[in-house]
């Protein structure tokens, strides 16, 4: 939708000039001079919105970085066309449906006298080329014949409803026409209004939901499954079969994808502990299956698990949502000390009080108390009677219990190794092992046995070891299921010696919010700093800006009503708006001005304003709309993600063009006055007042003389 603004504004000044009775030449010329200083203006302010969030990190830089740099270069390509190929054509165009003829060069270029063969190549080349372009006008031609046909009947088709349209547009006219003479009459109540909307915004505002990212349908789940401590491989195996059969049972599964035992982490993400008694399935859908829907319909088959063993993962904590949330769970509460036993056992008296809230689902700890194991201390000094290294001691142990590969064996040019080592019962034996001999000598004679259950993994943070607990928030918010977690850390409170903080997408989400704050302020500095350069004004600017405010009332709203609520793609649609909203403001001062240099007072400026930039307005409003209608409609896969970023920007742009249409010229007329008042306060002569027009000041934003550009 932006992309078509500028030719939007250039093409509506055009036609306009074509209806006060100038030709096509002098319409496209005067049309397009008159608003490049506008177009350009406004062009720029939207690009450098895109310039901070380039430099964003978290959340918003990853899903918005390389987005930026298409959507500069675009509006870049888009003012180009606007301001050079779009004038030329409308200056051939008659308006009756046909292109009027080129006009001749001023001078005819006269060919060099080239003899020989180089002459003779020349006119074989010029031969060619007319050639060339005689048969694209012919079918240039015949094309713009069948075109013409075509469209003239769709125009009379069409006619009827674009006559309605006219006439509807024309009362709406005079209606914003009265509405802002009135407006202007009453400087004081549209102040207040406009205050009461804005507090309003805000108060809206403050109610909306905060996360890191939108809930978004994936179009998958995982499920993570977890036996007891010392569960062999195949039960585990057999386990996940199970829940295999029945996920394929289920139409809306379309593949399974299933690892069992110790896992390696992917792209980047730490996976939670695993080991042989854990396994994890990936379980992706069918196109149009929900995957909420889909996981109700499986709760019995997850009911026949005991209590703890599976974890069902289908929002952010999937692969998604941590490869760009960078948590594996909504909220996780850590836990540090230097006795990991103690972190542990407070950590399970946690996920227990966790687990009781109704705000929080699949709470589960980041490590288990471990695999059973034996630790094998060698005597060193009997060791050392019988002239043993220690050394040899364990690489006999590994070699029973690990096993080596002593041969391999050879089936044409395949090599496959031959793995030695105990049968599995007697691995798991401690007399076994101790039968076992290192150089003659029975082990039991060399080392000390016992069995322990060893920690699964020893997690740090900050140099000292941690043990989380992670959940989900299942309903209420966020900012609920915080509040839960405090209340149930603050009636379990940790030993001496360990210390407890609550993280998570609470982190990620303040640091998104952080980044996003200051995108937001470098942008209005920036959109300012624009606005003072193109109008050599400090005042004129904050005109302009008082769109901004204006349209983040009409974002939260939209938010609201859409139950979207503030997460980083709705506010990254916030920022983007402050480079949107205000080139409608743009378009508005630019002519006030225009209309003030030409000799209307500023009553009268801003009426002719209203009037004449009111259809260009309402038109780049509703073509940005419309493009972003079907990425607010979420339609498609994924388009959940990008839903909040489309709610945020219709819905400030519709508040910002309504309020502007007003708001903007009772500003401009307060601004004025009271500039006026200063410098009569302060004494300086030769200030016009307020009701003066402007004459004999220089027209800065055209670099042409404005002798053919009337009003």
């Amino acid at each position: 939708g932006m992309l078509v603004d500028n030719s939007i504004v250039v093409l509506e000044n055009v036609f306009r000039h074509r209806e006060m009775g100038k030709s096509p030449m002098a319409a496209a010329a005067a049309g397009a001079e008159e608003v490049q200083g506008a177009i350009t203006a406004s062009t720029i302010t939207t690009i450098s919105v895109f310039g901070p969030i380039i430099y964003v990190e978290g959340v918003a830089g990853q899903l918005f970085g390389a987005l930026s740099f298409a959507v500069a270069f675009a509006l870049i390509a888009s003012l180009i066309v606007a301001l050079s190929l779009l004038p030329m054509m409308a200056a051939r165009w008659k308006g009756d449906g046909s292109a009027g003829p080129l006009s001749p060069p001023l001078v005819q270029p006269q060919e060099p006298a080239i003899e020989g063969r180089l002459a003779w190549a020349r006119r074989i080349g010029r031969g060619l080329t007319h050639a060339v372009v005689g048969l694209g006008s012919a079918v240039t031609g015949v094309a713009r014949r069948t075109t013409d046909g075509i469209s003239n009947r769709v125009r009379a088709a069409a006619s009827p409803f674009l006559d309605a349209f006219d006439r509807a547009f024309m009362r709406f006219a005079n209606w914003y026409h009265r509405l802002l003479e009135r407006a202007l009459d009453h400087r004081g109540r549209v102040v207040a209004l406009s205050a009461g909307i804005l507090l309003g915004g805000i108060a809206v505002g403050a109610t909306l939901d905060r996360g890191v990212l939108p809930d978004v349908d994936q179009g998958s789940f995982q499920v993570r499954l977890r036996l007891e401590r010392g569960s062999p491989i195949e039960q585990t195996s057999a386990a996940a079969a199970r829940l295999e059969s029945a996920f394929a049972a289920n139409p809306g599964v379309a593949a399974i994808f299933t690892r069992v035992g110790r896992q390696e982490a992917i792209a980047g993400i730490e996976e939670e502990e695993s080991g042989l008694n854990t396994a994890s399935l990936d379980v992706r859908l069918v196109a149009d299956a929900r995957t909420a829907r889909v996981v109700e319909d499986l709760s019995g088959v997850f009911a026949g698990f005991p209590a703890g063993v599976l974890t069902v993962e289908t929002g952010q904590a999937t692969a998604l949502g941590r490869l760009l949330g960078g948590g594996e769970a909504d909220l996780a509460v850590r836990i540090r000390g230097d006795d990991l036993d103690e972190a542990f056992a407070y950590a399970q008296l946690v996920a227990q009080r966790l687990s009781e809230v109704s705000t929080l689902t699949n709470v589960r700890l980041s490590t288990e108390e471990g695999q059973p194991e034996v630790l094998i201390d060698v005597d060193r000094e009997r060791a050392a009677a019988y002239g043993i290294d220690p050394s040899a001691i364990a690489e006999t142990v590994e070699r029973y219990m690990r096993g080596s590969v002593p041969t391999e064996y050879v089936d044409f040019d395949q090599k496959i190794p031959i793995l030695v080592r105990l049968p599995e019962a007697e691995r798991r034996s401690l007399a076994t092992l101790e039968l076992l001999e290192v150089e003659g000598v029975p082990l039991r004679d060399l080392v000390h046995t016992r069995e322990t259950v060893g920690p699964a993994e020893v997690r740090r943070l900050e140099q000292s070891r941690m043990v989380a607990v992670y959940a989900d928030v299942a309903s209420g918010g966020l900012d609920g299921a915080l509040a839960d977690v405090a209340a149930a850390i603050a009636e379990n409170p940790a030993p001496r010696g360990l210390r407890v903080d609550v993280g998570g997408e609470n982190e990620e989400r303040a640091e998104s919010f952080r980044e996003l704050a200051f995108a937001f302020a470098l942008a209005l500095i920036l959109v300012y700093m624009i606005l003072a350069a193109q109008f050599e004004s400090f005042v004129h600017p904050f005109t302009i800006l008082l769109s901004v405010p204006l349209a983040t009332v009409g974002a939260a709203v939209a938010l609201w009503v859409a139950g979207a609520g503030l997460n980083t793609m709705s506010l990254i649609g916030i920022v983007i708006l402050v480079g949107i909203v205000v080139n409608d403001a743009i378009v508005k001062v630019d002519f006030i001005n225009r209309m003030r240099r030409q000799g209307l007072v500023l009553r009268q400026a801003i009426l002719e304003a209203g009037r004449v930039r009111l259809r260009p307005i309402v038109m780049t409003t509703v073509t940005t709309v419309l493009g972003l209608m079907p990425m607010a409609l979420g339609l498609g896969r994924g388009s959940d993600l990008r839903a909040p970023l489309a709610v945020a920007v219709i819905g400030g742009l519709l508040s910002a063009t309504a309020l502007t249409l007003v708001v903007v010229p009772v500003a401009y007329d307060l601004i004025e006055e009271g500039r006026v008042k200063l410098r009569a306060m302060v004494g300086l002569a030769g200030a016009p007042r307020s009701e003066e027009p402007i004459v004999g000041q220089p027209d800065r934003t055209s670099s042409r003389s404005r002798g053919g550009a009337d009003s």
